[in-house]
């Protein structure tokens, strides 16, 4: 008896044509034509599909009579590491292809600062993720038929459009990312023997040519009004960009067509040591006091283009480095939630925890 595990397993994306939606660069039919990786220790923590059962009822009995079925819909989640090569394009899943070059892709394209109003577009790039399976040596089937060779197993999940993209790191550990995504297209599932060489081949998890990023080459900044100061001793900080997207069905078909978004959310939190009141008090003000409607702002940089007297300064700005290379986040419009302390216990530290939420972001990444 032999049954499947992760190591011959593997997980790869790749965007889809921008104008046709759930339509993958395939190679014979079954295969991406070029398999990008989310990152290092990819892990598919959620992969599950349905297809909208509807019972149907007569009368003179409780039980059902008939099933119909409705669209098809499916969610799958990844977890990775971010390194400092490969895993920034997914931001792109979120934001569109960036512009620039490796020593500096910036998301949205063109972007000079994070400012709403038309940078961030409303239609998001779908991508098809592609899930392989290997399974060596003599082993049954279900059915109880008996295979004597290799058999690789391979799932296309066309039109995902990525739900949530998240970025967290925390004291000792390295740089996690996750993607929760909704899918309405998977045609068929494809068995053929792993012996294959050719384009059905079982497709081993792509080799990261980049280094981890870590909690230790990390800074979070935070503006006093005046300017982004770096806030020392973090013990941990987060940021999420929620896109609310759905997927769009039509008359005809129970595979999604297309998708669309609704309100772009960018919340996070990050834990310091407890110094000060100045975090708390502008929590404060925000309800006590006709503070900036733009929330926790370096108030240095204004927009023409924007209502009067609103204001796209940077109010914080997380970044990771590996050399030169970097993945940078600036947020603007920064509002916390709420103020905790925790640790007021006798000889432990005080620690203060703030929730946030961000009216628009910039990424500017850097691969070389």
């Amino acid at each position: 008896m032999v049954v499947y595990t992760s190591g011959g397993s593997s997980v790869h994306y790749g965007f889809e044509v921008v104008t046709a939606f759930g339509t993958p660069v395939l190679t014979n039919s079954n295969h991406l034509t070029t398999p990008k990786t989310f990152g290092l220790n990819s892990s598919v923590s959620n992969l599950s599909i349905g297809t909208n059962r509807i019972e149907l009822a007569q009368l003179g009995q409780v039980e059902p009579t008939a099933y119909a079925y409705g669209q098809q819909s499916g969610t799958v989640s990844v977890g990775f590491t971010y390194d400092d090569t490969n895993s920034q394009d997914i931001f792109q899943s979120i934001y569109g292809a960036p512009s620039g070059s490796s020593s500096g892709w910036i998301y949205p394209s063109g972007s000079t600062v994070p400012a709403e109003q038309g940078t961030s577009p409303a239609v998001i790039n779908s991508l098809t993720v592609q899930v392989d399976q290997e399974l060596l040596g003599v082993h049954d089937y279900t059915n109880g038929t008996r295979n004597s060779t290799a058999t690789r197993l391979r799932r296309l999940l066309k039109g995902c459009v990525v739900t949530s993209l998240g970025i967290s790191a925390s004291v000792g550990g390295t740089v996690e990312g996750s993607a929760d995504m909704v899918f309405g297209k998977e045609e068929v599932a494809t068995s053929d023997s792993a012996a294959d060489t050719g384009t059905n081949a079982f497709v081993d998890q792509v080799a990261i040519t980049g280094k981890p990023l870590t909690f230790a080459h990390g800074a979070f900044k935070l503006s006093d009004g005046t300017g982004l100061r770096t806030l020392g001793e973090i013990q941990s900080v987060d940021c999420s960009f929620g896109t609310n997207t759905n997927l769009l069905y039509e008359l005809g078909s129970h595979y999604s067509v297309d998708a669309f978004r609704q309100v772009f959310d960018i919340t996070g939190s990050f834990q310091t040591t407890f110094k000060d009141l100045q975090h708390l008090h502008h929590l404060l003000n925000q309800a006590s006091k006709n503070v900036n409607q733009d929330g926790v702002s370096d108030g240095t940089v204004k927009s023409t283009d924007l209502t009067s007297g609103d204001d796209t300064g940077v109010g914080a700005e997380l970044s990771f480095t590996s050399g030169d290379k970097h993945i940078t986040i600036s947020l603007s419009g920064v509002t916390f939630d709420n103020h905790s302390l925790e640790g007021l216990v006798p000889v432990q530290p005080v620690f203060e925890t703030l929730p946030f939420k961000a009216r628009a972001a910039r990424v500017v990444t850097r691969t070389a």
